[in-house]
């Protein structure tokens, strides 16, 4: 086994798995999840929303146990089992108390490897999923972010698809394209363990090998890395308000301008002291919600901007945001600007690692993005490395609004579109 740093540990057993195991002393509980590296990028053409179904499907019984008998055994455990499927991974995970770790590995490992799949199942998990589907189809802005990746990632790239499928899709599908997602994807050396809390090394991979055995070894699937493309797309809803998702390509998960990318993104419109929530919102008082945020993937990265306003208010939302994007780009943000922002993202960082499975999910994200996995201190560091000047030339360089891709979602499209006219050239 080998140490990545001080208590981090890594090994890859027989079968392929990726073990990460962070064994912790102070608590009692223990966090496990397992990333397969399979996500909606990996669904075939026409066949949309497949690697989500396939996660519903995982929980619906083994060759061993019934989903009845699952849930009766993580409850005994007085724990939770639960899953996710992503752009380019799909990850199941739980938490227990540490006696009660090798059940947990065990069924982990039976709905990864030995999943029923009945035809029966699939029939009233579709109807579970299409009511996802509707759920979503209600939110603005679930909508306003679903139209703005199709428009970022353009030419029907798979980024842009949508990881729930459509309607249309999820009631195609069939027991068999499941099955042969599953028997393409859902192979041990395409998948990362990972484990944080209060365990002894050497029974935890005793377990895990014990469940995950030899298999074969598959190819890894061809994922073209995206062109980014700008413009506006416009979703009608009988809505008072106007959704607005603007989107500015930026690095891939692994690139380490992410950490001056984060710093940018915080000044800009991270928390109620940035300079959009403060333009916007209390100065203005145009908005209720303004935020940007940021995503990363194996080949592409994106910084997103957010805000829900009055239609008339459009505009002049729009021209606040060009604004605040215009200065960053222009001017250096001041030393005490940067350093409230990194005070704040150092926080939610160190926050979120006071417990096994913040800690847990932080090692399975990285591994699966194929990031290296930095010592913690070494986090800090790169944070309160960031100056003024990187900011700014982050700013410069990605942040162009010819570059932007705008989505809006509101009641009446024709009207939308004549109002953002002036802002992106309509697609």
């Amino acid at each position: 086994m080998e140490e990545l740093y001080p208590g981090l540990y890594a090994h890859r057993l027989p079968s392929g798995l990726y073990v990460l195991a962070e064994p912790l002393d102070r608590v009692r509980s223990v966090a496990v999840g397992v990333w397969v590296q399979a996500g909606s990028r990996d669904d075939p053409p026409g066949k949309e929303g497949l690697a989500h179904l396939m996660e519903h499907m995982a929980f619906k019984g083994t060759v061993r146990r019934s989903a009845l008998e699952i849930a009766q055994a993580i409850d005994l455990l007085g724990g939770n089992l639960n899953g996710a499927t992503g752009k380019e991974s799909t990850f199941f995970y739980t938490t227990v108390l540490e006696e009660g770790l090798a059940c947990a590995l065990e069924i982990l490992g039976e709905i990864l490897t030995q999943p029923r799949l009945a035809p029966e199942d699939l029939e009233r998990e579709r109807t579970v999923i299409l009511e996802e589907i509707r759920e979503a189809e209600d939110d603005p802005q679930d909508v306003a972010l679903r139209l703005l990746f199709e428009r970022l990632w353009a030419d029907g790239h798979p980024l842009g698809r949508p990881v729930l499928g459509t309607s249309e899709t999820i009631s195609s599908l069939g027991a068999d394209e499941v099955r042969g997602f599953f028997r393409q994807h859902y192979r041990p050396v395409r998948m990362i363990l990972a484990a944080s809390g209060r365990f002894e090394l050497g029974r935890l991979l005793k377990e895990a090998e014990r469940v995950w055995l030899a298999g074969a070894d598959g190819e890894f699937p061809r994922r073209v890395p995206p062109v980014p493309q700008g413009g506006l797309m416009v979703g009608e809803r009988p809505i008072q308000q106007v959704h607005l998702a603007v989107g500015f390509p930026t690095v891939r998960a692994g690139a380490e301008e992410r950490y001056g990318l984060e710093v940018l993104s915080t000044i800009l419109g991270g928390g109620v002291s940035s300079r959009l929530f403060q333009r916007v919102r209390e100065e203005r008082g145009l908005v209720y919600t303004v935020a940007s945020s940021t995503a990363y993937y194996t080949d592409a990265g994106v910084l997103m901007i957010y805000a829900a306003a009055e239609e008339r208010r459009l505009p002049e939302v729009l021209e606040l945001i060009w604004q605040e994007v215009r200065g960053l780009a222009c001017v250096p943000p001041s030393r005490e600007e940067v350093s409230r922002a990194v005070a704040r993202l150092r926080a939610g960082f160190l926050l979120g690692l006071e417990d096994p499975s913040g800690r847990m999910f932080r090692l399975g994200t990285n591994a699966a993005l194929g990031r290296e996995i930095t010592p913690i201190p070494e986090v800090e560091r790169k944070l309160l490395s960031v100056t003024p000047e990187e900011v700014q030339g982050l700013a410069a360089r990605f942040l162009k609004p010819e570059l932007a891709a705008l989505a809006l979602v509101g009641p009446a499209a024709d009207r939308l579109e004549r109002l953002a006219r002036p802002q992106l050239e309509v697609s």
